[in-house]
């Protein structure tokens, strides 16, 4: 499974978004979520790559107050993933919420610690 999806949490939201826009050409459009985040194309369609987004870290408890980077892997089971990461001395950081109209997804760490996203397309999801 290779990951589809890069997020990014920072500390100054619109400074960090300005710096993107300027130095690397990213477009940014806000996504609907109870908090600040926006949805980041990373460059044109047919360019290879992955699109991203990003937020802020006082809306990210699982940041630590630290700026972070986290790529998302798509997965066709999300219920069985999760207990295979436990399984495996990985741990649950955040467990399944909707992304509505997007899915369902999780955050994870491996056994030391890195944490990865995991997600379930469904757009069903609210």
């Amino acid at each position: 499974m290779k990951p589809t999806y890069f997020d990014l949490t920072v500390s100054d939201l619109p400074k960090a978004r300005r710096f993107f826009e300027l130095v690397l050409g990213w477009r940014f459009e806000r996504f609907p979520m109870p908090y600040e985040y926006y949805r980041i194309q990373a460059g044109p369609a047919g360019e290879p790559g992955i699109d991203g987004g990003m937020g802020a870290i006082k809306d990210a408890p699982l940041a630590a107050e630290r700026p972070t980077t986290q790529v998302t892997i798509p997965v066709q089971n999300l219920d069985e993933v999760l207990v295979q990461v436990e399984r495996n001395g990985g741990k649950i950081m955040e467990g399944k919420i909707p992304i509505p109209g997007i899915g369902w997804y999780a955050t994870c760490a491996e056994p030391g610690g890195l944490m990865f996203g995991v997600i379930q397309a469904d757009p069903s999801a609210k």
